[in-house]
């Protein structure tokens, strides 16, 4: 959220009455600060520590302090907030940047192409007659990237601020915050937030005076290139403040923050603090040449209080070289391995494609399909809560609808039917259930749906699939104690609660029924479709031996296939209260239609619990093809509701009899697949 202007104003005011009372603090240490010391923002630690204090003394405990030099992992007081790595000479880079760094004695002009688009487009409009559809002029493509320079447009090829010189010769970085600031930037090594792709820029891999100009800065850390994820130089403009802040995204915790002063033509009027509150803020000396670290978890703000623009050069790196990501790790600050860094070198005027999170190159635009991936069911089974995590992610994007049902209750069969039809037709019928033109440039982020009657209704879901999203997908399925799945399903459809739209998808069939009842029917069902040749349906038992010799079996698919073809209908939810609970029988099909890769199969009570969570989603990330450093905000359940139990306990035994070697026959299925934890777990 962006800090109201007010309080920037008031921030401004405070740092220029500090100017002459607030000294610089003495250079503490020349270490590097240990990233076990960002694992989260300052602030949220003593809130923490505050808590707990406050805990011990509700309950009359003693409350400690750490002696002097003792540290833990919890103790914010033990965190340093910046650390003087040295001092080096930056002249060759002052006379890199010294033209131009005042972004004020320049403004872009507009691009010379601007007027020639103008011209053609006018052009085709005049041609334009009737229906002749090849004469009309040709939808422009939106302005993604800002005006599109040309090498005339630049009027100095040696001014590196210049945005016109920038945009040509190098390439066009967005950064929203500081571009709103009005704060100019030279922009050399840039990395996404989850650090997926790290790009040298032109000015940087191509010029040599560049990289040593800055040598004696990376010689000062004692890093390598291909530690850099980020370095830039900044131009912040006189009588602006960067306001409190800490900074955020996944690369936070994963990297070093280095900033140097360039260009300070008067450092006694800037006001650089940084603190582990905004009560313990330190001064930090800019003069130019001063390399110090500073721990972006921590708050920080910066105020040019002087009449000329402030350049510093501002840095990031991972602790340790990419070739160096093994487990052998030396250093003792418990930090984590770092991953490996793809450097991607850029083509002088190249485009990028930006979200805040994400970084992709334009001529990678439409490499990932939408969408790619679903979640397939079950029913009742925490889809919901899984979809609602997954949508936490950055780089995840909500369809427009959670459940499409684009391939079942929304399926275009007039277009199916029709004497012309194509699969691109239904292909882009189904593609309007989801932001698919703006993630085709995106292709870091991704999208994907929950419709949990998918699994169950393979037979009309799986060719359907395959005819629109030819596409690797990649499939999630969670799965709950089936007894309980069911009593949540009949509570759900039954119940008197939700919107018309809702009760209407729900269904009435069940609704003058009681849950035994449903129970009935649908062993009745199953047993007139000949799928229950084991369930002897009067005393309630299985008989083991004609089971283990009908599953898996032709019959066995030929029974499920009859089963879904007369009991699994459209536009209602009332239907299959033990079917979908039978959850190897609704694997089969898919399994003979996708490969084993694409599956991650998940169970409600173990991997969504409040402990196991965040391990689970992780598992989940990686498997949709996001980062999996990402910590949820959020983990409640969703889509929850109370309701009464609808069983006595006879029919519960009698549950539980029928469903005990479904069960046992799911957790041997589900430990061959390959994505699936040693754990498999049991639901009875």
């Amino acid at each position: 959220m962006a800090t109201p202007a007010e309080v920037v104003a008031e921030q401004h005011e405070e740092a220029r009455r500090l100017l002459f009372s607030m000294p610089c603090a003495a250079p503490p240490s020349h270490e590097e600060i240990p990233l076990s010391m960002k694992t989260c923002p300052t602030l949220d630690l003593f809130a923490s520590e505050k808590e707990e204090e406050e805990e011990k003394k509700a309950c009359d405990e003693p409350v400690s302090s750490p002696s002097s030099g003792e540290t833990h992992s919890h103790d914010a007081t033990a965190i340093v907030p910046w650390s003087s790595r040295g001092r080096v000479d930056v002249s060759k880079i002052q006379a890199l940047v010294k033209e131009g760094y005042r972004i004020i004695e320049h403004t872009p002009p507009p691009p010379a192409t601007k007027n020639k688009q103008k011209a053609s487009n006018k052009k085709n409009q005049n041609n334009a007659n009737g229906s002749n559809n090849k004469n009309k002029p040709k939808q422009q493509q939106p302005r993604l990237f800002g005006p599109q320079y040309s090498a005339t447009d630049i009027k100095s090829t040696t001014n590196l601020w210049d945005p016109v010189n920038a945009a040509v010769n190098n390439v066009n970085i967005i950064r929203p915050s500081h571009d709103a600031w009005g704060i100019g930037k030279i922009v050399l090594i840039f990395a996404d937030d989850f650090l997926q792709g790290t790009y040298e820029l032109p000015w940087w891999h191509l010029r040599t005076d560049i990289r040593q100009a800055v040598a004696p800065i990376l010689d000062c850390l004692q890093i390598q290139t291909n530690q850099i994820v980020r370095l830039l130089l900044a131009s912040l403009p006189p009588g602006t403040t960067i306001p409190l802040h800490q900074d955020s995204g996944a690369w936070v915790c994963q990297t070093h923050r280095v900033h140097v002063p360039i260009i300070v033509t008067e450092p006694d009027k800037i006001m650089f603090r940084v603190g582990l509150t905004d009560q313990q803020l330190q001064r930090i000396d800019c003069t130019p040449g001063h390399v110090f670290e500073m721990n972006n978890q921590c708050r920080h703000a910066v105020s040019n209080c002087s009449d000329d623009y402030r350049v510093h050069l501002i840095l990031d790196y991972t602790s340790s070289s990419s070739s160096n990501n093994n487990n052998n790790n030396n250093n003792n600050n418990n930090e984590r391995p770092q991953q490996q860094l793809q450097h991607v070198k850029l083509d002088p005027g190249e485009k990028l494609l930006q979200t805040r999170r994400s970084v992709d190159r334009l001529r990678n635009q439409g490499s990932r399909p939408t969408p790619s991936f679903l979640i397939l069911g079950a029913q009742k089974a925490g889809t919901t809560s899984l979809y609602e995590y997954m949508m936490q992610h950055p780089l995840i994007v909500r369809p427009k609808r959670r459940e499409t049902h684009c391939l079942d209750w929304r399926w275009k069969e007039e277009i199916a039917k029709g004497s012309n039809f194509t699969e691109k037709q239904l292909r882009e019928h189904c593609e309007l259930f989801y932001e698919t033109q703006a993630l085709k440039l995106h292709p870091s982020c991704c999208t994907g749906d929950s419709t949990p009657s998918y699994w169950l209704d393979s037979r009309r879901v799986i060719p359907r699939l395959k005819m629109v999203f030819p596409w690797r997908i990649s499939f999630l399925v969670l799965t709950r104690n089936p007894i309980q799945r069911a009593e949540s399903h009949y509570a759900m459809v039954t119940s008197s609660e939700g919107t018309p739209a809702q009760l209407k998808t729900r269904g009435t069939e069940w609704r003058e029924k009681s849950f035994v009842q449903v129970v009935h029917e649908e062993f009745q069902n199953m047993h007139q479709c000949g799928l229950i040749p084991y369930w002897d349906m009067d005393a309630g038992t299985v008989d083991q031996t004609v089971f283990d010799g009908f599953i898996n079996s032709a019959e066995e698919d030929q029974a499920w296939s009859l089963y879904l073809d007369r009991h699994v209908p459209l536009h209602t939810g009332s239907y299959g209260v033990l079917a979908r609970g039978l959850y190897a029988l609704q694997m089969r099909p898919w399994l003979h239609a996708f490969h084993p890769q694409d599956f991650l199969c998940l169970q409600l009570e173990r991997d969504l619990n409040a402990t196991t969570v965040q391990a689970t989603m992780e598992r989940v990330f990686d498997h949709v093809g996001v980062p999996s450093s990402f910590t949820l905000a959020d983990v409640s359940p969703q889509n929850t509701r109370q309701y009464e139990p609808n069983m006595d306990e006879n029919l519960y035994q009698v549950l539980e009899r029928f469903f005990e070697p479904h069960n046992r026959r799911w957790e041997a299925l589900v430990a061959t697949l390959p994505n699936q934890s040693n754990k498999v777990g049991t639901m009875v």
